[in-house]
């Protein structure tokens, strides 16, 4: 209804009447009463009264009605009036003789009576003047305390009434609810603004029904959320299902919306009634993502978690003043070599409260991004970060870190010059420090994001796209975006290894990124199956618990320092160190050769595309012969067999010793040609370990293969290598046998 039904209508300022009298001489008089204050609008039947309101309804601030007409009787006419939401504001004065209707008409909702024959003209003018300014008086004030939109109660004013209402029913027990439609922006994105306010129009009204005959009242609070207070009920669900009306079209294409309820149940009443929907609030929030579950009630554990936040809040301050957060470092590794190289770490934060003890990031981090405090906290860190790298590079250490940069820091106009007086304050170079930018942030409002990240990029800081995988970019909209790395979400890595394993859709993701030529980091690694497929995937860089928990700043300088040794030694004296030494950390090697190992080849075997493989397994002829000798000789003499193995098979196909004289190659790519090649690369290891270097002993092997596509499988393919494997020994001599 527009604003200006609640003033003058008329082109000449003077508020319009409706007369409808079928007798003329009774019109003629009133017209000559009224005609110099008034401007007049006459109609002789029930019905053409009832087209004029149609047409005229807006503009009209009186109807004077007569009871006794031609076609429909007068209490008809105002039975249609009050039953028409758009008529019913317009006040109506009956005009009869008949006293006995008087109670009828007050009934159906006339406002007076003028009775017949008529009064003195300035009773009649005192009766219509106060009739219309009370109108008028009640209008201003509903649309003061209503949402225009849907004519439910606005916020202050539903507070105020859920207040009264408590004053006269003390002792009954009542409900506050919180009703909130699931992505609505996107509603009005699809439908347009106009539909999504018919919708929230009917979803008002509907929740309104629901609790109507209970004694509620219902508010909408702003943009998509209602408020319900009433009688404590049990079937919440009623409401909600109620409520959730549908989408356009019809039939099987039917959809409905998606609507969630957060509920105070039987509130205190010794709370403000404000903070007793902030709970009913908190309790929606919950269910915000959770699309097996559309209601939540507000319990003690909500409550105890909201006095938590409030306390942490309040800490916030001293919490900072007092270096209460600590930074720690996360090693990153690169795990494409032939083993796992410290390539850089990231920067975790960490609160050590005085009272409270150490507090979780995952309670504090997302609690400071609902509330602005994030940036103040990540200001913070990425100082203390900044400093460290400087301090590791005076001595000689120099590892990029990767500091998290939260989307509210990406609306900073001065984020670019903050981040480059970092750098030059601690005496970094802009590649010192890698920037995580969480894939959400880009979806948000991706043209001012790409264009801050190009800033940065500009200036050489390298980008990481945090949390890839737990948000919604498009194919399209990854293929343009400016950023030096993939970093994939700790939930979708931890969700592709659960009891189903299915490693599918992580596969392909790493399998885009290579296509884009932008390495891929996954986080949240923590057993050595997630590493490795990880790595044979072609994942590049591996963070987590697998490798190493987040480490305080002087224990990382001491784990970073040991690792680089380790590798420094590994460049310089690799054929003098120790084969042991540099595999006792990987889980998944065999410590001798270097070559995966039984749990390994366990992983290999259960991903391997059985269709499309062949399976050799070589056991060493004279190994107990040699180790007679000593295990000095016999670990040199398998080191020996284990390079002529690498030489002579491509590096797609994965070589495992699975025991210590017993070696196991799974090829893949296997084409119709593979089997005659095998012979011939059979027949060269063997007659490499026949001439062997002048320190080590002539050996041979015995070697059984199986190809995915024989004609008679007796077993699976390992076991039919097996097979052939057997066959070969009982001939005791060295060569192949094909299964």
């Amino acid at each position: 209804m527009p604003d200006n039904n609640l003033t003058f209508h008329s082109f000449n300022g003077r508020r319009r009447i409706l007369i409808v009298e079928d007798e003329v001489i009774n019109q003629e008089i009133l017209r000559m009463i009224l005609q110099d204050t008034y401007e007049l609008v006459t109609a002789l039947t029930g019905q053409e009264a009832l087209d004029h309101v149609a047409s005229d309804h807006e503009t009209l601030s009186l109807i004077l009605l007569d009871l006794n007409l031609p076609d429909l009787h007068g209490l008809e006419v105002l039975k249609r009036l009050k039953a028409d939401p758009r008529f019913r504001r317009i006040p109506v004065i009956v005009m009869t003789a008949d006293k006995e209707a008087e109670v009828a008409s007050l009934t159906i909702g006339a406002i007076d009576f003028i009775p017949k024959p008529y009064p003195q003209p300035k009773v009649i003018h005192a009766r219509i003047l106060r009739t219309i300014e009370l109108c008028e008086d009640r209008d201003i004030i509903r649309w003061t305390e209503r949402d225009q939109l849907t004519g439910l109660y606005n916020k202050e004013y539903f507070y105020h009434y859920a207040a009264q209402f408590d004053l006269y029913h003390k002792d009954m027990a009542m409900d506050a609810m919180v009703l909130n439609v699931n992505h609505f922006h996107m509603i009005n994105e699809r439908y347009g603004r106009k539909y999504g306010d018919g919708l929230l129009k009917n979803i008002g009204e509907r929740v309104r029904e629901s609790v109507k005959e209970a004694g509620g009242i219902v508010c909408r609070r702003e943009a998509d959320t209602f408020l319900v207070y009433c009688p404590h009920r049990t079937d919440y669900s009623d409401i909600l299902e109620h409520a959730c009306v549908k989408l356009s079209g019809t039939g099987k294409n039917e959809s409905r919306i998606r609507m969630r309820m957060g509920v105070y149940s039987e509130v205190d009443k010794m709370i403000d009634v404000e903070r007793r929907f902030d709970r009913a609030k908190l309790a929606t929030d919950m269910v915000k993502t959770n699309y097996t579950s559309a209601i939540a009630i507000y319990d003690d554990s909500l409550h105890e978690s909201e006095i938590f936040a409030a306390q942490l809040i309040e800490d916030f301050p001293a919490a900072i003043r007092e270096k209460q957060f600590t930074v720690c470092y996360q090693p990153k590794f690169n795990v494409q070599g032939r083993e796992p190289v410290l390539s850089s770490a990231e920067a975790l934060v960490r609160w050590n409260h005085p009272q409270l003890g150490n507090v979780s990031p995952g309670v504090f981090v997302p609690l400071f991004e609902k509330n602005g405090l994030i940036q103040e906290l990540d200001h913070y860190v990425w100082r203390e970060a900044a400093a460290q790298v400087g301090e590791w590079k005076k001595a000689q250490m120099s590892i990029p870190v990767s500091i998290n940069i939260s989307r509210i820091d990406m609306y900073d106009p001065d984020l670019s010059d903050h981040l480059d007086n970092l750098v030059h304050e601690f005496g970094l170079d802009h590649k010192d420090l890698f920037l995580e930018v969480t894939e959400s942030a880009y979806t948000e409002d991706s043209d001012q994001i790409i264009s801050t990240v190009k800033e940065l990029r500009e200036k050489g800081f390298k980008i990481e796209m945090d949390d890839f995988g737990a948000g919604y970019s498009s194919l399209n909209m990854i293929s343009t975006l400016p950023i030096d790395a993939l970093k994939l979400d700790m939930e979708f890595v931890r969700n592709a290894f659960k009891e189903r394993k299915d490693t599918r859709l992580l596969e392909v993701v790493i399998g885009l990124a290579e296509s884009l030529e932008v390495p891929t980091i996954a986080e949240g690694v923590e057993t050595a199956e997630q590493m490795f497929t990880l790595k044979t995937m072609g994942c590049d860089v591996v963070q987590g618990y697998y490798f190493s928990r987040p480490l305080p700043a002087q224990e990382f300088y001491d784990f970073a320092r040991e690792r680089s040794r380790g590798v420094q030694h590994e460049l310089t004296h690799s054929s003098h160190r120790s084969s042991r030494d540099r595999y006792t950390f990987d889980a998944l090697h065999d410590p001798v050769t270097g070559l995966y190992n039984h749990s390994a080849f366990d992983i290999l075997f259960y991903d391997a595309d059985k269709d499309h493989i062949a399976v050799l397994i070589a056991d060493v002829n004279e190994y107990e012969t040699i180790l007679e000798e000593g295990r000095d000789l016999a670990d040199r003499t398998i080191r020996y067999i284990a390079e002529v193995l690498r030489q002579s098979f491509r590096s797609v196909d994965d070589i495992c010793r699975l025991r210590e004289d017993e070696f196991v190659v799974i090829m893949t790519r296997v084409t119709g040609s593979m089997q005659s090649l095998v012979f011939d690369k059979v027949k060269r290891v063997n007659e490499a370990l026949q001439n062997p270097p002048e320190d080590l002993p002539a050996t041979s092997l015995s070697v059984g293969v199986a190809f995915s596509d024989r004609e008679h499988p007796e077993g699976d393919i390992f076991q039919d290598a097996d097979t052939a494997l057997n066959r070969m020994k009982e001939k005791e001599s060295c060569g192949c046998e094909v299964f």
